[in-house]
């Protein structure tokens, strides 16, 4: 989870009177806490209700949020464009509320440049495995 993610609680929060299936976002991490997020919750209307902290295992992620220069992997084939699921791309910038253009290679050479809902790509993160002596 990440600053700009889209959220749905999982459960009450009744210290606030907030229910489980309120909407949010993610508008802060505590680095120093890890796992706790601070989440402005909204109304059906889409006004805040309160900004509130909350653990990870207390929100789903709705809609995850890229930046740009990121690695993503697509989920689905598109074969209009020759792409197939699982091939890596690059976000090159955001077009809209969860849509990103993104940059695919074809061949090793030739560039793609496509829009994509969120839902339709996984961050890719590697991360350094600690050596066990």
């Amino acid at each position: 989870m990440r600053v700009y993610d889209s959220v749905i609680l999982n459960e009450d929060l009744p210290k606030h009177s907030i229910r489980a299936g309120t909407v949010g976002v993610i508008v802060d991490d505590f680095k120093s806490d890890e796992g706790i997020f601070l989440v402005e919750c909204f109304d059906k209307d889409g006004n805040t209700i309160e900004t509130v902290s909350a653990r990870a295992d207390q929100l789903t992620v709705t809609l995850a949020d890229f930046h740009d220069g990121e690695a993503v992997a697509l989920l689905h084939d598109f074969p209009a464009q020759r792409l197939l699921r699982g091939q890596v791309g690059t976000i090159k910038r955001r077009t809209g509320v969860g849509v990103y253009e993104v940059e695919f290679a074809i061949d090793g050479r030739t560039q793609v440049k496509i829009p994509l809902h969120a839902g339709q790509i996984m961050l890719l993160h590697w991360q350094r495995a600690e050596l066990v002596p």
